[in-house]
């Protein structure tokens, strides 16, 4: 039986991949979860696509989950005075900052957050156009803050400001962003992903607001401020996933480093058993050849053996002339390193933590690569929470979602190392049992014979944590085992 690939693929749907026929051919050539990114287009036009995935999915018999991506308070720059609609900034040259999108010309530049003269100081760096043009803060006057060039470059409208060395006081989450929850929850969004998260306070609010809603969408926070990386064990201790959101984080931080914080998010999603996903530029030229580089396959390989639960595409699907190539080459890269994957001993709880459900979790990893005869993992989850515990513990074994919920299902397209599979809702243990031999012999992952470990969280209606763990042989009902 040929395995499957683990590390699941996040790609992002934009002009070059929402006709239908394209996001056939994604799902075909791999995709596991559709993002959405509202930092573009408008809440009629990500619903509707939304709406297309589960179409098309449902076609091609495959649970993807649909991720949508809140813009938060992203800074820009305004228009520019200019007629060329550019300016030319010279190292060394003084520049004022003011704190509002007004015209920019060769003496002003300004910047649409308000408190921008409270939360910057002098001596601090402000980052325009992804660091294309650098300035330090000399002085901060009531209405502007005095800046001096120290990397030049052409300024254009609209582009976007990073303040890496200063404490921002703006909230993670807009008006616009609240708006876009709300239509997610009443449209069933399987993931939500935070952008520019500065505490745990600002997922908690997200959080609230999915609860008061009377939805449990996960809240995924996206690690791509200086102040994240300075929070991110409180960060990861409310968060339902983290992601390494590199884009924004590599402007913020030196470019070296950038891969030690990497591991460092991907170590703090472990440790508290939840997803992660490592984004931005991982096939980058892809966007415009139908090959990446060398270093571009390197990057999605580490980020394989360094235990990510998903690799993410950005520009590469939603804008690039090789959507559907880069997430064959994506599948390819993965499934190559997967098999060269080195042993990795399972994320370590902390010693105050008393986790039942993970020592089950622990010794069906235990069985299963002990003896040779078993084939896999079965986990019966109404939660999801069951089956994203296995995969935490990486067991060198196929695991099966089993789950009675369709959201459920497209929940765990996240989870590495996972096969979702939709089943009918069983309250006893026969029950379980006989679908394992019903639903996996059926789709042939499983004949006659075959031994499987069985993990689940009995009773059933109480939904409570894994506490049940049998050996079953495939083929023989309960009243056999």
């Amino acid at each position: 039986m040929t395995r499957s690939r683990r590390t699941k693929i996040v790609c992002t749907l934009g002009p070059a991949s929402r006709a239908r026929e394209t996001i056939a051919a994604i799902i075909d050539a791999g995709m596991d979860v559709a993002r959405l990114n509202t930092s573009h287009g408008t809440p009629e036009e990500h619903l509707a696509l939304a709406s297309l995935v589960r179409e098309v999915a449902k076609e091609h018999q495959r649970h993807i989950g649909v991720l949508m991506d809140l813009g938060g308070p992203k800074l820009r720059t305004g228009d520019v005075a200019d007629e060329a609609g550019q300016i030319a900034l010279i190292g060394g040259q003084r520049i004022a900052l003011e704190p509002e999108r007004v015209e920019s010309t060769a003496g002003r530049i300004g910047v649409d957050y308000p408190r921008l003269c409270e939360d910057v100081g002098a001596g601090e760096r402000v980052l325009v156009d992804d660091g294309a043009i650098a300035l330090v803060v000399e002085s901060v006057e009531a209405d502007a803050l005095i800046c001096r060039v120290t990397h030049g470059g052409t300024l254009t409208a609209n582009r976007g400001v990073s303040l890496p060395d200063s404490k921002l006081t703006l909230p993670a989450l807009t008006d616009r962003d609240r708006h876009y929850i709300a239509l997610g929850v009443e449209s069933g969004i399987d993931f939500f992903a935070l952008s520019f998260v500065g505490s745990a306070a600002d997922v908690s609010e997200a959080k609230s607001i999915v609860g008061f809603l009377g939805a449990e969408t996960p809240v995924i926070a996206k690690i791509e401020r200086r102040q994240a990386i300075e929070h991110l064990d409180e960060i990861a201790m409310v968060s339902d996933g983290l992601m390494v959101a590199r884009g924004d984080l590599g402007v913020e931080l030196p470019p070296e480093s950038v891969p030690v914080q990497q591991r460092r998010i991907i170590a703090a999603a472990a440790e508290r058993l939840i997803p992660v996903i490592t984004a931005t530029q991982m096939l980058e030229s892809m966007t415009n050849s139908p090959r990446p580089t060398r270093a571009e396959s390197s990057d999605v390989a580490h980020a394989v053996w360094d235990l990510s639960d998903a690799v993410m595409l950005s520009g590469e699907t939603a804008a690039g002339r090789y959507p559907v190539e880069s997430v064959a080459m994506m599948d390819r890269i993965v499934r190559a390193a997967e098999e060269a994957e080195p042993v990795v001993e399972p994320a370590r709880l902390r010693p105050s933590t008393d986790n039942h459900a993970y020592v089950v979790a622990l010794a069906a990893r235990q069985i299963v690569e002990s003896d040779l005869n078993m084939r896999g993992v079965v986990c019966f989850t109404r939660s999801g929470y069951t089956a994203l515990l296995l995969s935490k513990v990486h067991p060198d074994a196929e695991i099966y979602g089993l789950s009675p919920t369709e959201g459920v299902c497209r929940q765990l397209a996240l989870a590495r190392g996972v096969t979702p599979i939709l089943v009918p809702f069983v309250e006893h243990s026969e029950e379980m049992l006989q679908i394992v031999d019903s639903t996996l012999s059926a789709d042939g992952m499983f004949e006659r014979g075959d031994e499987a470990v069985v993990v689940a969280s009995l009773p059933v209606r109480a939904a409570g944590r894994t506490n049940f763990l049998k050996l079953h042989r495939v083929g023989e009902t309960a009243g056999h085992a």
